[in-house]
């Protein structure tokens, strides 16, 4: 028998939730509740939105209701816990909806491997249009949420802002000093300096494809920079017109192949500038599409499979461990012992083996005609949306 429940919380995340609760033999929702005076008296999904007020009296009245906490911030979490255990009758069952979420997540993700097909046939145009669509979602995020004073990730921005040392934990225990490391979706500043403990430095260059937003944003904080600091623009699918074969030793990717528009080609040209014997680590949530609802620039997941490297999305899949056997080592980190999806987390350490060129992967000639497409959408785009053009347009008689 299904126990009946009140989803607290009526934004994205609570509406995202009802699909998986509907989906579930244990609840059947009755409504929504929301602190948001506004949203009370409207619907979401075909349910009522209540006042909590309203919600406390209903758990009064029903000692079986249950309360699923419907919010994707964890911090908010934790205070509407406080305020349940305060007003609400002390008999009131309450479920945090992330554990339902990740019950039903990690079940359709070994379903996912189960019935995989291995294939790659991105359309890159159709991807670019989309990246550039949810381009600026993802830099209202670095701009409300980091650089913002009040925002959830000031603290974290703060702290990589005034360290000067190089903490990644695998490159340091190799690093001699003076080698060359490529941080590439760095985001606003680079988490790592550029010192070693004993006093020998590391060649750090930030790389991202936000960079010119991300140097703007820079200079308007007022928190101090480590010196000499500048992000530098690169397209992960393009690091090979970028920088020349085998210019790196090391290339460090966090949380940010995921966001790409071709994440099998972006990895490739990433090999392509390591140097022969060099190293690249990855750490990324596990299938951070599907944790966010395929939303903004989270349209790809990291994965592993038996040991394997994957990456995938609803149209693709590519095992990276097999495709690139023979030209490097790739070792797969991740505890399949975790069921909680926030805490889910994919390490890759990959060592090349030899150089290669790039028409060993992919057809330069259409490469060309592609990336000339996407100039093509973008500038259309500009004219589009510029505001500098439109403001010209109207100081002229024409």
């Amino acid at each position: 028998m299904k126990q009946t429940c009140i989803v607290w919380g009526a934004g994205h995340y609570g509406h995202a939730l009802m699909e998986t609760l509907n989906g579930e033999d244990e609840y059947e929702i009755l409504a929504y509740c929301d602190r948001d005076r506004q949203l009370v008296g409207k619907k979401v999904g075909g349910y009522d939105i209540i006042s909590v007020e309203t919600a406390i009296e209903r758990c009064r009245m029903d000692e079986n209701l249950v309360i699923i906490i419907g919010i994707f911030d964890y911090r908010i979490i934790e205070e509407i816990q406080k305020d349940i255990k305060a007003r609400f009758p002390k008999h009131t069952r309450v479920v945090v909806g992330h554990s339902i979420q990740d019950r039903a997540e990690n079940e359709m993700l070994r379903a996912c491997a189960r019935n995989r097909t291995f294939q790659w046939h991105v359309d890159v145009e159709k991807y670019f249009l989309e990246w550039m669509d949810n381009l600026m979602s993802e830099v209202e995020y670095w701009v409300k949420e980091v650089a913002n004073v009040r925002g959830r990730r000031h603290v974290y921005n703060r702290n990589c802002r005034r360290n000067h040392m190089f903490t990644h934990p695998a490159i340091a225990q190799r690093i001699r000093g003076g080698e060359t490391v490529l941080d590439i979706g760095c985001g606003l500043v680079s988490r790592f300096g550029d010192r070693l403990e004993d006093g020998r430095t590391v060649r750090l260059i930030p790389v991202d494809a936000l960079a010119h937003f991300y140097n703007i944003m820079n200079g308007h904080i007022r928190d101090g920079l480590k010196e000499n600091y500048s992000c530098r623009f690169g397209l992960f699918e393009f690091m090979g017109n970028i920088f020349e074969c085998g210019f790196a030793d090391y290339i460090i990717i966090d949380n940010a192949l995921d966001h790409c528009i071709d994440p099998w080609k972006s990895l490739v040209e990433c090999l392509y500038v390591l140097k022969d014997g060099g190293y690249m680590y990855l750490n990324h949530r596990r299938a951070e599409a599907v944790y966010e609802g395929w939303t903004g620039l989270h349209k790809w997941n990291i994965d592993c499979h038996k040991g394997d490297f994957i990456i995938w999305n609803k149209e693709n899949a590519k095992n990276v461990t097999e495709e690139l056997k023979n030209y490097a080592d790739i070792k797969v980190t991740f505890d399949e012992t975790v069921l909680d999806r926030e805490r889910q987390n994919i390490g890759v350490s990959i060592r090349k083996k030899r150089d290669f060129s790039m028409a060993d992967f992919f057809d330069i000639d259409k490469e060309s005609v592609v990336l000339m497409q996407c100039m093509d959408k973008m500038m259309e785009r500009w004219a589009a949306d510029s505001k500098e053009f439109f403001s010209m347009l109207e100081q002229v008689e024409m």
